[in-house]
């Protein structure tokens, strides 16, 4: 009977002391998802009214405190004629955090690039989600309707 016991205590510390079956790549990310504050996603920039469309975009989202972001653009255009690709920074957006979603919305917000503002593209009607698989969002940038959508790289 001893013995039995014994055996059956050895059982439960090693079934306490053996490692927890790995969550799914899915539950990672949902989790990694609450507690990060900055996000990278590739994905299509697109311009309806160029009929222009550029694929690869780099954008950052970041979180300051609990309700604003910053989305920075990388090396994006916004029509075939623009001679370079920029990088553009949308400040100061407003944002919540729910469970698995940030809703972030923005309108006359002046845009930057290389630290400057630049007026002339202000963002308007800007709305955006990033979800633990994605960041999508639309606004237009002095009047030119733009939408972007990424997946986010974990």
């Amino acid at each position: 009977m001893k013995k039995i016991l014994s055996l059956m205590a050895m059982a439960a510390l090693l079934a306490a002391c053996s490692p927890a079956t790995p969550d799914s790549p899915e539950e990672e990310r949902a989790a990694a998802f609450e507690e990060t504050t900055t996000f990278t996603a590739y994905g299509r920039i697109a311009v309806p009214s160029q009929t222009f469309t550029l694929d690869s975009v780099r954008v950052e989202a970041r979180l300051r405190g609990t309700t604003a972001i910053d989305i920075y653009l990388y090396e994006v255009t916004f029509s075939p004629r623009m001679p370079v690709r920029i990088d553009m920074i949308i400040p100061d957006a407003e944002c919540t955090r729910t469970k698995g979603h940030i809703n972030f919305t923005g309108d006359g917000i002046e845009p930057t690039m290389g630290g400057n503002p630049v007026a002339r593209y202000v963002a308007t009607g800007l709305q955006g989600t990033i979800t633990p698989d994605s960041l999508t969002f639309t606004t237009a940038f002095g009047g030119m309707t733009c939408t972007y959508n990424g997946a986010l790289v974990w």
